[in-house]
């Protein structure tokens, strides 16, 4: 996939926390990877960090895995607690971006407090914007190698091997999630929940980017949102 590689990025020393909104499949995954690229800061999901306190010998850990066992959602108090003692642990003192963290008010207002105590400033919000039609066109095309996982998209990242993994050859499949019905209700739950979270961050430092195009404008668009040098080339990158 070809993405965007900023020339005479600006100056790292400058610590900065940016949160990537957006519905699932928008692209907060990738455009967060590459950014953390861009910057040198820690990229970190909402899903690996809770994967990753559940694992450890904690009092923390140990509800957790109780909770992610029975399939219950994980509330705000415990994402809070959890999402707080990572980042208390790994104190980035050059920033991070955080992908799918906050996803309510309470858990913004918490963050808010964190980043203070930890010495980082108030996040710079990117919103990615993408239409109904666009999800559907992007996530129905979305197929994802049965044996190790890696996924393809019939329309922007086709495997070379057809139906087959380019990896491991496996066969290349539609997850169940990725059917238009199951699709069209999770964009509405995505837009009742974080309705009151975007309000929450509008009057701070907030970007809305359209995310219905190739990822090299998209690129573009948060280089400019982030103040990074208008200067850029092509290079590719997974």
């Amino acid at each position: 996939m070809a993405m965007l590689t900023a020339n005479h990025l600006s100056d790292q020393s400058r610590a900065r926390v940016i949160l990537m909104l957006g519905a699932p499949g928008s692209g907060k995954g990738t455009q967060s990877s590459w950014l953390s690229k861009q910057f040198g800061i820690p990229c970190l999901s909402t899903g690996e960090i809770l994967r990753t306190e559940a694992k450890r010998n904690t009092p923390a850990g140990f509800r957790l895995r109780q909770i992610l066992a029975t399939g219950a959602l994980v509330d705000d108090d415990m994402v809070c607690a959890v999402v707080g003692a990572r980042l208390q642990r790994e104190k980035p003192e050059n920033g991070l971006i955080l992908d799918g963290f906050p996803r309510t008010v309470q858990q913004a207002c918490f963050l808010d407090s964190l980043l203070a105590d930890l010495g980082l400033p108030r996040p710079t919000v990117i919103d990615l914007e993408i239409s109904k039609e666009g999800l559907l066109r992007r996530l129905a095309g979305r197929r994802q190698c049965a044996v190790c996982g890696s996924v393809y998209n019939l329309i922007s990242r086709p495997s070379r091997r057809g139906s087959r993994c380019e990896t491991d050859g496996g066969a290349l499949v539609q997850r169940d999630d990725d059917t238009e019905g199951v699709i069209l209700h999770r964009m509405e739950e995505y837009e009742a929940f974080s309705a009151p979270l975007i309000d929450y961050y509008k009057t701070a430092n907030y970007h809305r980017v359209t995310a219905d195009r190739d990822v090299n404008a998209i690129a573009k668009d948060l280089l400019s949102a982030l103040s990074m040098p208008a200067r850029f080339t092509l290079s590719s990158a997974a």
